[in-house]
C-alpha cells in the first residue's frame, strides 16, 4: 500500500514489486491485480479497498476507507497513524469482531467480481510482466486455491 495519503501511483506503470500485474475495468472500477516473485497477490479495487495476501493464501493487509489494517496473530489490526519526531510511525489497534466481518465480506464479494470477469473472459486487460494468456491461467489457479473461508495471516509481512 502507498504510505502516502494521496492517490496511488499508476500500479500498473510503477508497481514493479508485482512482476506479474495486470489492469482491467470492472463494473466502472479499475482494478488492478499483481503477484510478486514468491506468489503473493494484491488486488487493488480502485484507491480502496485493497486487499494483500502472503504466499500462502492468507490475508496479511487491508486498505478500506481510509484505513490501514494488518494481519496480527490471525485477527485485523487496525494500523494507527501516529508521528514520532519527524518519523510517522503505525501503532497496531484492536478493532471490533463486527468491522473485521464487514472487510471479510468486502473481500468476499470483491474476490466474485473477480472470478466473474475472468470467467466471462472479459476484455480490455492490460498485462505487464507477461503474457494476457499466463496472468489469467496464474490468476484462475490464485483463485481455485484460495480457501473458501480465508484465513487471516499471523503477521504482515509478505
Amino acid at each position: 500500500m502507498a504510505k502516502q495519503e494521496q492517490d496511488r501511483e499508476d500500479l500498473l506503470r510503477d508497481g514493479k514489486q508485482m512482476a506479474l500485474r495486470a489492469e482491467v475495468l470492472i463494473d466502472d472500477v479499475v482494478v488492478v491485480i499483481g503477484f510478486r516473485s514468491q506468489g503473493q497477490a494484491s488486488f487493488y479495487f480502485g484507491a480502496d479497498p485493497v486487499f494483500q495476501f502472503n504466499a500462502t493464501l492468507e490475508l496479511r493487509r487491508v486498505f478500506h476507507q481510509g484505513k490501514r489494517y494488518a494481519a496480527i496473530q490471525g485477527r485485523l489490526c487496525e494500523l494507527a497513524r501516529n508521528k514520532q519526531r519527524d518519523r510517522v510511525g503505525f501503532e497496531p489497534q484492536d478493532i471490533l469482531a463486527d468491522v473485521e466481518a464487514v472487510i471479510m465480506g468486502l473481500l468476499d464479494s470483491s474476490l466474485a467480481r473477480i472470478r466473474v470477469a475472468l470467467e466471462a473472459r472479459l476484455e480490455g486487460w492490460k498485462i505487464v510482466g507477461g503474457q494476457e494468456a499466463d496472468f489469467r491461467k496464474r490468476l484462475a489457479e490464485w483463485m481455485t486455491n484460495i480457501p473458501v473461508s480465508i484465513v487471516i495471516a499471523e503477521t504482515p509481512n509478505a
